[in-house]
């Protein structure tokens, strides 16, 4: 994967509303699945009819997604959109790819990594909303703290991603998302591994 920038690549991929449906089924929206990136913990006791201790409940989810960056992880089969657009990649690089869906509505926030690298390639879809996206040079120190990073030269890529936009960021690639209206974008990363297992990307219908 080589660091790319497409305008109008994808529109309509995953929406205001898609989130809103998404984030109201309490069962999927449990600690491990759903990340909120906020500087303190959040405890809870839940109802009795909630089979994990560990489920978010609405009204601090709420809070969560107004206050702070929130991050969800497996959400690659949240709908069709989003399972067809990780096959393709799957198709394409012969990589495991996930879903995760970043939700931020407070722009006062900086956002929580800074400037940092992944150990895997991203493919990522504005879908609301506008961020600006730098990408520098690959870093060549692959095991340093890979967060928070202050870097000196220009970068190779500095643009205004708007909704249907899609930027491709390889692995040790450092880059910095800062949002520049309440935004809604979708990551897709390529996962390297050497399992060959992938998820069944089989829609149901009956």
């Amino acid at each position: 994967m080589k660091p790319d920038f497409k305008k109008n690549y994808s529109a309509d991929l995953f929406t205001w509303k898609d989130l809103f449906e998404l984030i109201n089924m309490k069962p999927l929206m449990d600690t491990k699945r759903v990340q909120v990136l906020s500087p303190t913990s959040f405890t809870w006791n839940n109802d009795p009819w909630t089979t994990n201790d560990n489920t978010w409940p609405p009204t601090l989810l709420r809070e969560g997604l107004e206050k702070y960056l929130c991050c969800f992880i497996e959400m690659s089969r949240c709908n069709k959109k989003l399972n067809d657009f990780a096959a393709d990649l799957e198709k394409k690089f012969n990589q495991q790819v996930d879903a995760h869906i970043f939700s931020c509505r407070n722009l006062e926030i900086d956002h929580p990594f800074g400037i940092h690298f992944d150990h895997s390639d991203n493919v990522i879809v504005q879908c609301e909303g506008t961020t600006n996206f730098k990408v520098w040079n690959e870093i060549d120190d692959h095991d340093q703290h890979q967060s928070n990073l202050e870097i000196d030269e220009e970068p190779i890529i500095d643009v205004e991603m708007n909704p249907g936009d899609a930027i491709w960021i390889p692995r040790y690639y450092p880059h910095l998302a800062t949002s520049k209206s309440i935004r809604l974008s979708v990551s897709f990363p390529l996962i390297y591994s050497k399992s060959k297992v992938f998820q069944d990307r089989n829609w149901i219908k009956l």
